[in-house]
């Protein structure tokens, strides 16, 4: 395998030239040596790898005994060098993306940047993870990913569904934790939570709260939040501070519970909140006035909300768009915003980097970063200041 790709893909080559793209359960070191199955497409081939004929000595034995079946990571055994594996894939899309002149910073994520909310799937018998690309289950007892009262509260969630105290009817449920990680909520598909004590599971309808660095912010359990939300504030707060995000109005697109506009607190005189989810935007209203920071908090669409021409030249544009990245049509009418600044938040890195070439007619790439807030896996967060061209 000659290197890694996006998406923590090897790249290596057949005999007569052709491109392999391989994918592993377990992490993928460059210059090992393994046997796939592979389907052959037109001009290249993709598949799985099946065995290592040969291990790079750095791999690692996983902390994880399912490691190797679970889909819920994939950079176990890469052990310590899984941050500068993840490096390499991030370095491979941005350099064939945005090319090789484009500097950008890594942040690593630190070994305590564990999971507050994982998604467990029950059907009927077993509580786990799903196999990757299958819907089989495998189940699990505990999560080394996880923080430790999630882990330790998936025994007697098990318990709960085979003695029917929960509901037993096959399904999804998200087990979620506050900050600093104590409590346990259990959340069913239907959005119904329960509150672990030590007596048992108790219905609850109090929400999450989380004490991130002087400001605390609460949502309802089972809804979008930080997967790491300690280390998550802690990089994205010394990222924009670093890059002195500041200014007039802060327009918060795809705001969710308020936390980008929190964390750059009295650094702007008015903020403007829009997100799609009434209940995200009502917590992000009692979060913001509770931390004394007035905000317009509005339920809309953010694509069919942003008006030509937004904001002045003080004002600060901040995005935070779905995995899919922004519509073509937004990223049109972000290029005609009055607004000096404009940051680009995106957990896919292909959308991401389509976006900036996207906005380049308009906004020039002032800086770019890369952090890991998704440990074990090959996801990143990418963030990106832009300023308006002249």
């Amino acid at each position: 395998m000659e290197r890694l790709a996006w998406g923590g893909k090897g790249v290596g080559r057949e005999a007569d030239g052709r491109l392999l793209l391989l994918e592993a359960p377990l992490a993928l070191f460059p210059g090992e040596v393994v046997e796939a199955t592979v389907i052959w497409k037109a001009r290249h081939g993709e598949g799985r790898v099946t065995r290592w004929i040969t291990r790079d000595p750095r791999r690692a034995v996983a902390e994880c005994p399912v490691a190797a079946s679970c889909g819920g990571c994939e950079l176990w055994e890469a052990g310590r060098h899984a941050p500068d594996l993840k490096r390499q894939m991030v370095a491979d899309l941005l350099r064939r993306q945005l090319g090789e002149e484009v500097p950008w910073d890594w942040h690593p994520a630190p070994a305590e940047a564990l999971r507050h909310r994982i998604q467990l799937h029950w059907d009927g018998s077993s509580l786990g993870y799903f196999r990757r690309h299958s819907h089989a289950l495998v189940p699990v007892s505990a999560c080394p990913a996880a923080a430790e009262p999630l882990s330790l509260a998936i025994p007697r969630m098990q318990e709960a569904l085979t003695a029917h105290i929960l509901s037993s009817r096959p399904g999804r449920w998200e087990l979620s934790t506050g900050t600093p990680a104590g409590e346990v909520l259990a959340t069913d598909e239907r959005g119904r939570s329960w509150h672990l004590e030590p007596d048992g599971w108790h219905r609850t309808e109090a929400p999450l709260a989380h004490r991130l660095g002087g400001i605390t912010l609460h949502h309802e359990p089972g809804a979008f939040f930080q997967v790491s939300p300690p280390w998550a504030a802690e990089a994205f707060r010394s990222l924009l501070e670093g890059w002195e995000v500041q200014g007039g109005t802060l327009y918060d697109l795809y705001g969710g519970v308020g936390l980008f506009s929190a964390l750059l607190g009295k650094r702007f005189n008015h903020r403007v909140l829009v997100e799609s989810g009434e209940a995200a935007v009502a917590w992000a209203r009692r979060n913001l006035e509770a931390l004394g920071l007035p905000a317009e908090c509005l339920v809309a669409d953010v694509a069919a909300w942003v008006p030509e021409g937004l904001g002045q030249p003080d004002d600060v544009v901040l995005l935070d768009p779905p995995r899919a990245g922004l519509e073509p049509a937004l990223a049109d009418r972000l290029c005609t915003a009055q607004a000096g600044t404009l940051v680009l938040v995106g957990c896919d890195g292909a959308a991401f980097c389509r976006d900036l070439k996207r906005l380049a007619q308009a906004w020039s790439l002032e800086k770019l970063a890369v952090l890991d807030l998704f440990p074990l896996t090959s996801h990143v967060e990418c963030v990106a200041l832009l300023t308006r061209r002249p």
